[in-house]
């Protein structure tokens, strides 16, 4: 990967994603809500991009993330689950206790790697402080 930056927002009504690279970082930022079927097919562009990168690791930063129903729950757990099939491990920093609450309530848990905000290893220029 060479260590040019790249960002790319895909703005849409409810949820807005910045995805980016910067040397051996990749990721993207989650905000709003992820509540549509037009808001999970973004996300689901938004991976494809991340997995264009082939990188062994990835980083979403959910700290601006609202909401979720069950279609956006969903889209997450496709989303990791794409990365995953493609070798990437998807880290998902900084969700608010609610949608914590939420996806433990649905066992998303176990098969997502939910961490703080503070260990995103991402490209730090989609943190919410950064823009």
């Amino acid at each position: 990967m060479s260590n040019t930056f790249f960002l790319l927002v895909l703005p849409q009504r409810s949820l807005t994603i910045h995805i980016g690279s910067c040397r051996n970082q990749v990721g993207f930022s989650l905000r709003g809500s992820c509540v549509s079927a037009t808001d999970a097919a973004q996300l689901a562009r938004a991976t494809q991009h991340i997995l264009a990168r082939a990188s062994p690791q990835a980083w979403v930063d959910c700290q601006q993330l609202s909401s979720l129903t069950w279609l956006g729950q969903r889209a997450l757990m496709e989303a990791d689950r794409a990365c995953r099939d493609a070798g990437t491990t998807l880290y998902w920093c900084g969700l608010s206790p609610r949608l914590l609450r939420q996806l433990r309530a649905g066992g998303l848990e176990h098969v997502m790697r939910l961490m703080p905000a503070e260990s995103f290893g991402g490209p730090r220029f989609l943190l919410p402080a950064a823009n």
